[in-house]
């Protein structure tokens, strides 16, 4: 069975198989503008990508995975000058310590991992056919790109239900009824120490969303199978994405469009910028990784989860039984009451809960089950022989959810 998904733009459910021509699935996720520590909430984003890659690994679809590292951009000139830093020698600590955290969680690496500072000149070429279209116009030191109406109707809706998590952008109005919103930054004039380039247009940066436009041209082409992030990126970055490939390529930017629900703390979405957060490196110190990675997973991936140091510890512990309980039923000792065939279909489940809307919280709960049958066993041991097979179907578990069950190490 192929996983079906609902694609977050349409509503519709989308299917993510293998190709018939054997070309890769393409996946585009949007990495993070780095000016400070990634916090839990980036993790969770990044997590639920991780588990799809995995699921599809598991079916032998091969894939083609792009995170891009915003490099350049206000807040990490703001952050560089307070810092007595330059926006490069910044970006550079910071995506470092990122990359960090994504290794201790536990994530596959993304097949490319491009700077935006390396698109530059791609991007002002993009740019620059965008002003071609005479529908491009300047505000200050701002160059604009205003989409068409054609174009704006296939494209996410941008009304006032999008401000309760849309990204504020320096002089753009909130997505409502103020067709400036709606508008796209091509470039922006500006000198050191903020990031700056030659242009036609003098020295200054191409804006923030032509950069995914750029990498994803060079190394998926258009449209990909899967994009996806927070929510948050929906508008304005994922909205003015849309805009420019269909103006330029006179199709969507993606074939599906997958978004997480936000960690909110005390009821507000953590926010590097407000100060609102609980580090992912701290997070990982306190819960490890495969606990912390139990604890995000928890709810439907589309589903907000409240973030709860209590909770947090629940989890771990809650982790940590499964995990002991299912370590047990592999020791050596005589033959016991389980039967691999119950593993297998406990697994078998697991595998439909991701198929059918992408349940990860669903195949969290198949474990429970399968510990809690444990629990209850006369003999908490698996039948004469049945260890070997009992020890792959683990092993497939743990590559399929990336948490540490039976393994010393962490599964790949």
């Amino acid at each position: 069975m192929p996983l079906v998904v609902r694609d977050s733009l349409s509503g519709s459910a989308r299917t993510l198989g293998p190709d018939p021509d054997g070309r890769p699935l393409t996946i585009y996720v949007c990495g993070p503008t780095i000016y400070a520590h990634a916090h839990v909430g980036h993790g969770r984003t990044y997590l639920y990508f991780d588990l799809l890659r995995r699921y599809l690994r598991d079916r032998g679809i091969p894939v083609r995975h792009v995170m891009n590292i915003t490099d350049y951009e206000d807040k990490i000139t703001q952050r560089a000058g307070e810092l007595g830093l330059t926006w490069r020698a910044l970006a550079r600590r910071e995506e470092k310590d990122f990359l960090s955290d994504f290794r201790r969680l536990g994530l596959l690496p993304p097949h490319v991992t491009p700077r935006a500072s390396a698109f530059v000149h791609e991007m002002l070429g993009y740019a620059e056919a965008l002003v071609r279209t005479g529908r491009t116009r300047w505000d200050g030191d701002e160059l604009y790109f205003e989409p068409s109406p054609e174009s704006d109707a296939h494209n996410f809706p941008v009304g006032e239900q999008l401000s309760q998590h849309a990204v504020p952008e320096p002089n753009l109005p909130p997505p409502g009824s103020d067709p400036r919103a709606r508008r796209v930054l091509l470039f922006r004039r500006q000198k050191p120490p903020a990031a700056s380039w030659p242009s036609p247009w003098g020295p200054g940066a191409p804006g923030w969303t032509l950069e995914c436009y750029a990498m994803t041209q060079r190394y998926l082409g258009l449209p990909v199978d899967l994009h996806g992030g927070g929510a948050d990126l929906i508008f304005p970055h994922h909205y003015s994405e849309n805009a420019v490939s269909l103006e330029l390529d006179h199709r969507l930017f993606a074939r599906t469009f997958l978004y997480t629900g936000f960690v909110t703390q005390q009821g507000r979405k953590m926010s590097k910028s407000k100060g609102n957060l609980v580090a992912l490196s701290d997070a990982l110190r306190r819960y490890g990784a495969s606990g912390l990675r139990w604890y995000l997973l928890t709810p439907r991936y589309n589903a907000r989860l409240e973030w709860s140091e209590e909770a947090a510890g629940r989890a771990r512990t809650e982790y940590e039984t499964v995990r002991d309980r299912i370590a047990s039923t592999i020791r050596p000792g005589r033959g016991g009451s389980l039967r691999v065939t119950e593993l297998s279909e406990t697994l078998d489940r697991m595998l439909v809960h991701l198929e059918d809307g992408f349940g990860v919280d669903g195949v969290l709960d198949e474990l429970r089950h399968w510990a809690d049958r444990i629990g209850r066993a006369d003999s908490a041991r698996f039948e004469r022989g049945g260890v070997p097979a009992a020890r792959r179907h683990y092993q497939r578990i743990e590559r399929l959810l990336g948490l540490r069950l039976i393994s010393r190490a962490g599964p790949g």
